[in-house]
C-alpha cells in the first residue's frame, strides 16, 4: 500500500511563487488584492513581500499612477461560468507586454474573485512591431519617388480613388498637370546632378500642398500631377496658380550657378459625383499643351 500524500496549501503557494508568470487574485467588487506571487511582486509591484501591499487595490499596485479602477478592467467581461478571458496588454509600470488569462473563481470565504495569470510576451510583441515598421517602410518605398519624396504614378491613382470617395458631396475635383519648362536644357548645360537637385527642390516645394484634400505625385521625368478637391472651381484654379508661383520662386545654388525654373500648368475641374479620372486628365493635358504653345510659364484652364 502506498501512503497517500496530501499537497498542503503551502505547497501550492510554493508552486505559484516559482512560476515565471504573473499570478494574482483580486476582489471583483472592491479590487482588493488577495494574493500575488513572487514573480509579480518582483517584476511589477517591486515589493519584497505580499504583506507590503496586501489589501491595496490591484490598480494601485499593478499600474503606474493609477488612483481609480482601470478603464480596461476585465471584471465586467469575465464569463460567469468560469471560462477564461484571454487578452493582451502593455503594463504601465514596467512597459512589458503580457498575455493575460482572467477567470472568475470562488474564494475560500465565498467571494467571487478574479484570478489572472499573465505571461510576458514582450519579445513577440517587439518582433511584431519591428515587422510592422518594416512593412510600413516597404510600403513607403513602393509608393514614393525617391528623388522628390512625392508619390509615384502608381500610388497617385490609388490615393486619388480614396480622395474622391472621401470628398464632400458638393466639393469640386480637379487634376492639375505641370511640366517644368526647358528642363532638358538644364541637364544639358549643368549636368544631370544639377537637374536632380532641382527636381528634389521642386518636390520639397510641392510637398507643402499635401493634405487631406490633395494628392501630389511625380508622374514623369519633369512632370507632376496634383489631384485636389475644393469648395469651388475658382478655389481650385487658385491652387493651380499657387503651384506655378511655387515653382517660379525656387532658386538653388549649384557651384557657381544659380538654378531656377518655371512651369507650364494645365488644370481641369469637375463637380460630378463619380468623375472619370482618365477623361479629366486628358482635359488637363490638353490645357497643359495650350500653356506650352502659348509661351510656357503660364496656367491654362480646360474648357
Amino acid at each position: 500500500m502506498h501512503e497517500e500524500r496530501q499537497i498542503k496549501p503551502a505547497d501550492f503557494e510554493n508552486i505559484l511563487n516559482n512560476l515565471d508568470a504573473v499570478v494574482y487574485v483580486a476582489d471583483t467588487d472592491t479590487h482588493e488584492l488577495l494574493f500575488m506571487n513572487t514573480y509579480a511582486l518582483r517584476h511589477i509591484a517591486h515589493a519584497d513581500n505580499f504583506s507590503d501591499i496586501a489589501h491595496l487595490p490591484c490598480y494601485a499596485v499593478l499600474q503606474k499612477n493609477q488612483t481609480r479602477p482601470c478603464d480596461f478592467c476585465t471584471n465586467a467581461k469575465l464569463p460567469a461560468n468560469g471560462d477564461v478571458l484571454v487578452w493582451e496588454f502593455k503594463n504601465t509600470r514596467n512597459q512589458c507586454w503580457y498575455q493575460c488569462r482572467d477567470r472568475l473563481i470562488d474564494w475560500h470565504d465565498g467571494r467571487r474573485v478574479r484570478l489572472e495569470v499573465a505571461t510576458d510576451i514582450s519579445e513577440r510583441k517587439h518582433a511584431e512591431e519591428a515587422l510592422q515598421r518594416a512593412q510600413k517602410e516597404l510600403k513607403i518605398l513602393a509608393e514614393t519617388d525617391s528623388l522628390t519624396g512625392l508619390y509615384n504614378r502608381r500610388a497617385f491613382f490609388r490615393y486619388v480613388d480614396e480622395l474622391i470617395k472621401l470628398r464632400v458631396q458638393t466639393a469640386y475635383f480637379a487634376i492639375i498637370l505641370l511640366d517644368i519648362d526647358h528642363f532638358k536644357s538644364i541637364n544639358d548645360r549643368f549636368g544631370h546632378e544639377a537637374g536632380d537637385k532641382l527636381l528634389s527642390a521642386i518636390g520639397k516645394a510641392l510637398r507643402s500642398l499635401n493634405n487631406k484634400n490633395s494628392v501630389v505625385a511625380r508622374t514623369g521625368g519633369e512632370e507632376f500631377t496634383i489631384a485636389v478637391t475644393g469648395a469651388s472651381q475658382d478655389a481650385l484654379v487658385a491652387v493651380a496658380h499657387e503651384v506655378q508661383a511655387l515653382i517660379s520662386d525656387i532658386t538653388l545654388n549649384y557651384f557657381d550657378a544659380t538654378l531656377s525654373c518655371t512651369a507650364s500648368v494645365g488644370i481641369a475641374t469637375t463637380n460630378t459625383q463619380s468623375p472619370d479620372i482618365s477623361q479629366i486628365m486628358r482635359h488637363a493635358d490638353h490645357a497643359l499643351y495650350r500653356a506650352k504653345a502659348a509661351g510656357r510659364a503660364r496656367t491654362e484652364i480646360a474648357t
